[in-house]
């Protein structure tokens, strides 16, 4: 009888905790507002890149939209300023960003990520949880709405 009670006990213990918590909110629908990058990801390997602790500040856009197929964002990396940058949405979800217009001051390795890949986006899709995703050449973007 302890077995059986014990048995069960683990399998109701396994059961809760590998419940899957999905109440974290919907996809949102548009760029509008501010938003923080947490992850980039390599698209070949897979590898995922996220913020060390011993890099201070974020990279954080906020996005304004002018229309359905433009707008555009302003923000800041950890080191440095980005002043009014134009983006373009384009059929299936495209994403274009022909240049960005940031101050140069020496860039972290966070930063980096995003300064180095962000005028080659292709494209973006929109995940649960308030997640922005902008595919590049090379890697994905990942943001958290803020």
């Amino acid at each position: 009888m302890k077995q059986i009670f014990i048995f069960i006990s683990v399998i109701a213990l396994f059961q809760l905790s590998c419940t899957k918590h999905d109440n974290c909110g919907p996809a949102p629908t548009s760029f509008e507002g501010k938003w923080r990058m947490i992850k980039v990801t390599d698209n070949i390997s897979g590898f995922a890149f996220i913020k060390p602790d011993s890099i201070p500040g974020d990279v954080a856009i906020i996005f304004t939209a002018s229309s359905t197929t433009e707008g555009t964002f302003i923000g800041n990396t950890p080191t440095n300023d980005i002043w009014v940058t134009t983006y373009f949405i384009g059929q299936n979800q495209e994403l274009s960003i022909p240049a960005l217009n940031i101050t140069k001051v020496m860039e972290t390795a966070w930063g980096k990520e995003f300064v180095d890949n962000i005028c080659s986006a292709q494209g973006y899709y929109f995940e649960n949880c308030e997640k922005l995703n902008i595919r590049t050449t090379k890697n994905t973007l990942c943001f958290q709405k803020q």
